[in-house]
């Protein structure tokens, strides 16, 4: 919690799990989110594409890294860390890592940016044929 002298704020965080068909790239993010290079909108999601890129970690070391002690077994991670939607990824994670296909996790954060913090105020779902954005833990 952030204290002032005017209000007081709480900080918020939207976690995210992101597959991949090869390295997470701008080109396959913006057609997954559908809009043109001449779009207004394109500088906000050029934004949200470098907070997903600057914060997820390849699952399998994040849960190592972070939650090894906590729970026994990735899948269990996967599944009770995302309480929301973590039964729902857990068989698109594993089918994604026996494809082998790059599977991430991470978190947008209230704290940084406006345009990071627009973001962790509902949760989402980005989706094509070549990448699965699922960042419907933890929104506001």
């Amino acid at each position: 919690m952030k204290i002032r002298y005017d209000f007081v704020t709480n900080s918020s965080s939207t976690s995210f799990v992101i597959i991949s068909d090869g390295e997470f790239n701008f080109k396959d993010f913006i057609e997954a989110v559908g809009i043109k290079n001449d779009s207004a909108f394109f500088d906000i999601y050029q934004s949200l594409f470098d907070a997903f890129r600057d914060d997820m970690e390849p699952a399998r070391e994040f849960y190592a890294k972070h939650y090894a002690g906590t729970y026994s077994t990735f899948e269990e991670f996967i599944e009770q860390k995302l309480w929301k939607s973590g039964k729902e990824v857990l068989p698109k994670v594993l089918e994604a890592e026996k494809k082998g296909k790059k599977v991430f996790i991470g978190k947008l954060s209230s704290d940084n940016d406006e345009i990071e913090s627009f973001f962790c105020t509902d949760e989402f779902i980005i989706e094509s044929d070549k990448l699965f954005i699922d960042a419907q833990e933890n929104g506001w």
